[in-house]
């Protein structure tokens, strides 16, 4: 089995768990936390060093993570401990959030612009977003000078590029295939 239909079904069990206790929200938060410790290089270290016990493991983990998560996410972790699946506790934490999006009719966007956009500017691109996929959309932003001017925008698997520098090498290309 390989690693990503592991991760789908723990986080499927996991969403069915939340779900039928009515935690989902608090579940959702539970595993955006452990998406951002498993970024941490230290914890990664820690979930794949062989020298360390399930058992430890399990002390670290609840070290780590009790009265910040609930007890249903904290059972899911330990459960990984134990069954040595511990690894793919990021690719859960992911797939879980996906889960929770499309549930809950969450849409997330990128904007990315050269410079930094107004926040009233944002609110009308994220309630256009919004009517159009016909969901809540969550709306980060990220500036990149190299956009020149214009902005890129991606939300969910599409992505739309109204920036200068795409314009201006469509427009190299079109001049060099002309020569």
């Amino acid at each position: 089995m390989n690693e990503s239909q592991i991760s789908v079904r723990y986080a499927k069990a996991l969403f069915r768990s939340a779900s039928e206790k009515q935690i989902l929200e608090q579940v959702s938060r539970d595993m955006e936390l452990v998406a951002l410790t498993c970024d941490m290089e230290e914890f990664q270290y820690m979930l794949i060093v062989p020298t360390l016990k399930p058992s430890q493991k399990i002390k670290l983990m609840e070290t780590i993570f009790t009265s910040k998560i609930s007890e249903t996410s904290l059972s899911l972790i330990k459960l990984l401990v134990q069954n040595k699946r511990e690894i793919y506790l990021s690719g859960i934490a992911r797939n879980f959030r996906s889960l929770y999006r499309k549930a809950m009719k969450i849409s997330s966007a990128i904007l990315v612009t050269a410079t930094p956009v107004e926040d009233k500017a944002l609110q009308s691109v994220k309630e256009m977003l919004a009517r159009i996929y016909d969901s809540r959309v969550d709306l980060s932003t990220k500036v990149d000078e190299e956009v020149i001017g214009g902005f890129v925008l991606t939300i969910e698997d599409m992505q739309y590029d109204a920036s200068v520098a795409t314009s201006i090498r469509k427009l190299r290309k079109q001049l060099l295939q002309t020569r």
